[in-house]
């Protein structure tokens, strides 16, 4: 937070001709200017107005509105401060055009928060617009979920101090040794019941040893007073969360707990977000500080519950408890805005009565116990696995199924493994001129459209969901087939492809998808593509996806207590940082081959409980697996999975439609399209190629789908195999393992949240299809593109790279 002595000027303006400092501030503000422009669509004006707008001032930089309020507030009367969520600038407003003026004379230029605070310096550009931008909000306040209540200031700030203090800790170093194996990065406690988080339960046959204390009973006697709660809470778990860290959406488990969760927020304000997947609901719930949330009814057995891992909330305005007192300088409009609120130590009191008994809520989607009654039935036998394709319409329905549905289905986990830049990657993206354009095909969750600030970059990809993450994550990006960009011609200065290529099935596909890269890049444009190499060992070094494997031999050899039930997820997490492909991919531990349900991409899953807890989530832990319910939309209600030998899997609910394309209506579409190639009613009275839609639901040229130059024979089919993680390819197309066993890399050593939504209490295994390249194959690819020139090409822990450039 900026005040009076936490920032300083930024210049001193002589007289005369202007100084070589005042020459580069000039320079920045004609850049600030002209990206306003650009990418904001926001004209500013010579002419001075009453409105400012501040470059690098915005959310989008860390900035809050008591940072710019008393800063600004120092030259006039302010009648507005505009900060919109996630950009880089924000809006402030004055009474007249002589104030505006003064800011924006002395105020050119200043640095907030100085290169040796805790945070970054901000150095705020100015400049005058006419019109002000108004952020999008709702009219009225999202109504709470149903059962859920909030009171404010339940306690007072003398008992949240002696609740907050450090003798809880000092008296609880064995209970919190007995967590640390699962809880690294934080600290817990619990009072009245041990909670396992091996089960996601307690054992209500074996109570804690020493009694709740008065403190925390005292509480208990407070909450029981509201009359809010039947059951008298008789467990106490409490978490304390640094800022930066969250909890991944969950619901907790029905079985093991009494209707009403309870959850008392110490030390710092945090917004919950609550979602239910049958209407499709998402509400963030500002929690203050000192304040009590009783979870009830629909909001305890349906919505899912979290918090997001990030040091500060966008939260209303009016809501930022921190803003100073009224004065004359007071915005008139601060209630209607938005603000960054930074959070701060958390401790999280929840309070449970434990139930140890079956539960027959009426919400049985999220109930383990009517799931396992619902799921008891044997799964039938899964089809044989899918053979390489033979057309181009097959081609397309193998990845319909085995690339783009599996990556919608695992868009939240991949993304979690994917945070690390890669080192080569990372220099070619440094190594491009300030200004250039970069395009970034199959960009996943967008982890390399922030490798060079000084260039303008946005991504790409197949999954729509993966395209939201990057929204999330402030990248631009949006969602396209690789083989058909809409990018104009000769419009980009560089292009990157990390990963992507080895999942198209066909030579001719994946040489489709080169020259859609070289269309796109103007002359003289650079690109990188990336893909995973056949050669796993090279100058008799083995690829850390080879070697991995043997470490974690020898680490299964001689267990550590902390090892057992995280040693996948650490070799993956080792295994991003030095390879773009395998982290992903965990070891079944027998190596033993399973059939394939083709319709779900995924094996029959392996057992696992359902419910979830606030107090076995860490900040680093696993989303919700939300993607294994099946949902009756029919009804509009929340009934039960149907799970029966008809069906050995369920696909997501709210996975986009492509996902949810029958097989059967891939055929009949594959069918239609083949009649159409026979023929030539493709095309139109001109005789212009018509549009086809292709068997994932979207339409492509006619040319793309009914090319047959690499239609092999029949008799060439070949059933693709499954690859055993960690071991050297056997072939160079196959189905790779995506495990959800255990998923996100526990850094803390949490288990994996139990599946709460599958139709069955088992977690699937996803397939994904992968083509891998021999060496000389990737530069042979490119050589068939004309005009396109190889600059360099390399091998990279078990992956090939080229650098291409366009003649």
């Amino acid at each position: 937070m900026a005040d009076g002595t936490s920032v300083t000027y930024g210049r001193n303006a002589p007289e005369g001709k202007l100084s070589k400092s005042e020459k580069k501030l000039a320079r920045k503000q004609a850049k600030s200017r002209h990206t306003l422009l650009r990418h904001e669509g926001i004209h500013t004006t010579n002419s001075p107005t009453k409105h400012l707008i501040v470059g690098n001032g915005g959310l989008g930089n860390g900035v809050s509105r008591s940072d710019l309020k008393s800063l600004f507030a120092q030259y006039g009367q302010l009648m507005d401060i505009v900060m919109l969520p996630g950009k880089p600038y924000s809006i402030v407003c004055y009474a007249s055009v002589q104030e505006a003026m003064a800011a924006h004379d002395r105020l050119q230029g200043w640095q907030l928060r100085p290169p040796s605070g805790p945070s970054a310096a901000v150095i705020l550009y100015l400049s005058f617009i006419n019109e002000v931008p108004r952020p999008k909000m709702s009219r009225s306040h999202p109504s709470l979920p149903p059962g859920l209540i909030l009171l404010e200031d339940f306690i007072s700030a003398e008992t949240e101090a002696a609740l907050t203090g450090d003798k809880l800790w000092e008296e609880g170093d064995q209970s919190e040794e007995a967590v640390r194996m699962t809880l690294k990065h934080r600290k817990v406690r619990h009072f009245g019941y041990e909670f396992n988080y091996a089960t996601n339960n307690v054992d209500k046959d074996s109570p804690l040893p020493d009694p709740i204390p008065p403190l925390y009973t005292d509480i208990i006697d407070r909450i029981m007073a509201t009359g809010l709660v039947e059951n008298k809470p008789d467990q106490i778990t409490i978490n304390e969360y640094q800022p930066g860290q969250g909890i991944p959406p969950h619901v907790d488990t029905h079985s093991a707990f009494q209707e009403a969760i309870i959850s008392l927020s110490l030390g710092s304000q945090v917004l919950m977000e609550f979602s239910n997947p049958v209407a499709g609901r998402h509400v963030p719930v500002f929690l203050p500080r000192r304040s009590l949330l009783i979870m009830t009814g629909e909001a305890r057995y349906l919505w899912s519950h979290g918090i997001t891992p990030r040091k500060s909330d966008v939260i209303p305005a009016h809501m930022d408890g921190t803003k100073s007192g009224t004065t004359s300088d007071e915005v008139t409009e601060n209630d209607q805005g938005l603000t960054l609120m930074q959070r701060g130590v958390r401790r999280s009191l929840t309070f449970r009565a434990v139930r140890g008994a079956p539960c027959h809520c009426a919400y049985p989607s999220r109930c383990d116990t009517q799931l396992a009654a619902a799921t008891s039935h044997p799964q039938p036998t899964a089809p044989t696995a899918p053979s390489l394709p033979t057309s181009a319409l097959q081609a397309i329905h193998l990845e319909a199924t085995h690339v783009h549905q599996v990556y919608d289905s695992i868009a939240g986990h991949f993304s979690q493994t994917r945070h690390k830049p890669w080192p080569h990657v990372l220099g070619f993206l440094q190594s491009l001129p300030m200004g250039s354009i970069l395009l970034d095909v199959g960009c996943g969750n967008g982890k390399y459209l922030d490798g060079n600030p000084s260039i303008f970059s946005f991504g790409c990809d197949r999954s729509v969901k993966l395209v939201e993450i990057c929204k999330e994550r402030r990248f631009q990006a949006f969602s396209c087939d690789g083989l058909n960009l809409p990018v104009r011609s000769a419009s980009i200065d560089a292009c990157i492809c990390i990963a992507v290529i080895h999942h198209f099935s066909t030579q001719n596909r994946r040489l489709t998808a080169v020259k859609e890269i070289a269309r796109v890049l103007r002359p003289d444009g650079l690109g990188l593509i990336y893909v995973w190499a056949k050669e796993q060992e090279k100058d008799r070094m083995k690829s850390y996806y080879i070697s991995s494997a043997a470490r974690k031999k020898k680490k299964n050899a001689h267990p550590k207590e902390d090892d057992v039930q995280s040693e996948d997820v650490a070799s993956n997490e080792d295994c991003m940082e030095n390879s773009l492909h395998t982290e992903d991919v965990t070891s079944d531990g027998d190596g033993t081959s399973k059939d394939i349900h083709l319709d779900s991409n995924r094996y029959a899953p392996t057992k696992n409980n359902i419910g979830h807890s606030e107090d076995s989530k860490s900040e680093d832990s696993n989303l919700e697996s939300k993607d294994v319910q099946r949902t009756d939309r029919a009804s509009g209600g929340d009934k039960a999975l149907q799970c029966s030998s008809e069906e050995s899997g369920c696909l997501s609910e709210d996975i986009t439609s492509s996902v949810n394309r029958t097989r059967a209506e891939i055929s009949a579409t594959a069918k239609a399209n083949q009649n159409l190639c026979e023929t030539d009613s493709a095309r139109g009275a001109n005789g212009s190629l018509l549009k086809i839609q292709d068997t994932d639901g979207n339409y492509q040229n006619r040319e793309s789908i009914c090319d047959k130059s690499y239609i092999q024979p029949e008799s060439a089919s070949v059933v693709l195999s499954i690859h055993k993680n960690r071991t050297e390819f056997e072939s160079q197309d196959m189905l790779v393992p995506w495990h959800l066993k255990k998923q996100t890399g526990e850094k803390d050593g949490t288990p994996t949240p139990k599946n709460g939504t599958g139709c069955e209490e088992e977690i699937p295994v996803y397939h994904r299809f992968y083509h891998v390249f021999q060496e000389g194959e990737l530069e042979a690819l490119c050589r068939m593109v004309d005009g396109l020139e190889i600059k360099s090409s390399h091998y990279d822990q078990g992956n090939w790279g080229i650098v291409i450039r366009k003649l």
